[in-house]
């Protein structure tokens, strides 16, 4: 089955550009309103298609990419008589781009296998930034021959990392995720003693990055100068990823920590 038409549900901060990217790849997209129209109609003008709701885009794509907010999102569009999956043909298939568990991605994949619909798993990274500029970096889970098979509508977003099989991109992320948002918090933390002991905040950044404790959050991420909790999007994922912990029986106290310091659940920025 020839791969050219892509369903893109999820046109949000990351989503938009993303589909931005395949329509200037010349790649026919469609897609239908989510959470807002605003995006439709920016990308209407690069030749966007919209259909009426996610069983209208599987019935006309021959891959289905989604980056929504959780599981339940996914759900909502992909399984049920009125989800994505269940209009697809045969041979089709769904790229789960949200960050999600990888529990969640191996049923997912199982399920859609007697439908003869293949499931692979592509959180990403690299911000906004990324998803504008075309470089995100994309942690695919699936079949080497069914990674193939997609990559020439992957591409145009980004460099394709497989990772292994079905759920195997979520790993990737989920320990990276942890990695990055640790990070941040242990800068934070230093920060605070430095001003404490009256050290100028900016002078002590600058001499951090040109030492050994440097990394990509200190160099290349806003922080902000004064303590803030965590919300949102790294809650979740720090959440998923000692879940997935969990379930193979292998502990993650640092991150467990760093959850009972003070995370609020409450979506916020992050």
């Amino acid at each position: 089955m020839t791969l050219s038409t892509v369903g893109f549900i999820g046109l949000g901060a990351m989503g938009e550009p993303m589909a931005a990217n395949l329509l200037r790849a010349g790649i026919d997209v469609i897609s239908c309103a989510n959470r807002s129209r605003e995006p439709i109609e920016r990308l209407a003008a690069d030749g966007l298609r919209e259909v009426a709701d996610p069983a209208a885009v599987g019935a006309e794509a021959d891959v289905v990419m989604t980056v929504v907010w959780d599981e339940e999102q996914n759900d909502r569009v992909l399984r049920g008589a009125g989800g994505a999956i269940a209009a697809m043909k045969p041979g089709g298939v769904v790229i789960v781009m949200s960050t999600v568990s990888p529990t969640y991605c191996k049923e997912l994949a199982a399920e859609a296998a007697k439908s003869d619909i293949t499931v692979l798993d592509c959180p990403i990274s690299g911000m906004v930034q990324g998803a504008i500029d075309g470089t995100l970096t994309l942690m695919v889970g699936g079949a080497t021959e069914d990674v193939e098979r997609c990559r020439a509508v992957l591409e145009p977003m980004g460099t394709v990392s497989h990772c292994g099989p079905v759920g195997t991109g979520q790993v990737m992320k989920l320990g990276n995720n942890a990695m990055v948002i640790g990070t941040f918090r242990l800068i934070m933390e230093v920060r605070n003693m430095v001003v404490a002991q009256g050290m100028d905040l900016d002078t002590f950044m600058e001499y951090l990055n040109r030492s050994t404790g440097r990394s990509f959050v200190s160099e290349s991420m806003p922080l902000p100068r004064k303590p803030i909790t965590l919300t949102g999007m790294p809650v979740k994922d720090m959440r998923r990823c000692v879940a997935a912990a969990e379930e193979v029986g292998t502990a993650m106290p640092m991150v467990t920590t760093l959850l009972e310091a003070g995370a609020d659940d409450n979506e916020g920025p992050g």
